[in-house]
């Protein structure tokens, strides 16, 4: 039989008033929820057992990136990334995360990703604001990807990279298929991706089944999270 995965989060989106009962529910029991502080990520941390995030999180560090959740419907909500099920919360729930041993068979060409970021139903969904990066941030960004070993120096091609990777799960072009349907997963490396937390975190791409997302450079940064190694998004089954 095969080892449970070591690496498992269940995601929630709470109103405010839930996750307030939430705190309490899990202080009777001496177990106390963290608060995400500037960065969304830092919940997937493997040692983190549970954390909130506010809506004013998004705002912080990454509020560039952010601009897919405030113009999203989860917009307003708070986010609960635990390392155990809540009871209780059900309903809630968005998307259970284990490691995979998820090998892309390809990555997209430069063509395919020229592509994806005209597909209509991207030029629908996409912040302004995400549009708008400061010199500050490109340099931030290509020097994650020298640090991850890109040879890069184009953030151009970096933009381009991060548009159409959210875009992939939006629309997906490159995906793996199997009985249960399509599966979309990251388009490239780790050193070329940026805010893989809209994924991971059902932001973008909720209406599919399963997802496999690799980390970007901030979330190896922020949280760890082992460069390249896909994670299994899978929304739970209904209730």
């Amino acid at each position: 039989m095969k080892p449970e995965n070591p690496y498992r989060k269940h995601i929630y989106w709470l109103t405010g008033a839930e996750e307030a009962r939430l705190r309490d529910e899990l202080a009777a029991r001496d177990i106390k929820v963290k608060s995400a502080k500037g960065i969304v990520c830092t919940p997937l941390d493997p040692t983190s057992k549970i954390s909130s995030v506010s809506p004013h999180t998004w705002d912080h560090t990454c509020a560039r990136q952010g601009s897919w959740y405030r113009t999203s419907e989860k917009n307003g909500q708070y986010l609960v990334v635990s390392s155990f099920e809540l009871e209780g919360y059900r309903s809630q729930k968005a998307a259970v995360i284990t490691e995979s041993d998820f090998v892309p068979p390809r990555l997209a060409t430069l063509e395919e990703k020229k592509a994806l970021i005209e597909n209509p139903l991207l030029k629908e969904r996409i912040p302004e604001e995400w549009q708008q990066v400061s010199a500050k941030e490109k340099r931030i960004y290509l020097r994650w990807a020298k640090k991850f070993g890109s040879k890069t120096t184009d953030f151009d091609f970096l933009y381009l990279t991060h548009t159409a990777n959210h875009a992939n799960f939006i629309s997906p072009r490159l995906f793996v298929e199997d009985d249960e349907g399509v599966i979309p997963y990251s388009i490239d490396r780790s050193a070329h991706l940026c805010s893989c937390c809209v994924e991971l975190f059902q932001v973008l791409g909720h209406h599919h089944k399963r997802k496999l997302v690799a980390p970007c450079a901030g979330a190896v940064v922020f949280a760890r999270l082992k460069a390249d190694r896909y994670l299994l998004v899978q929304q739970p089954p209904p209730t």
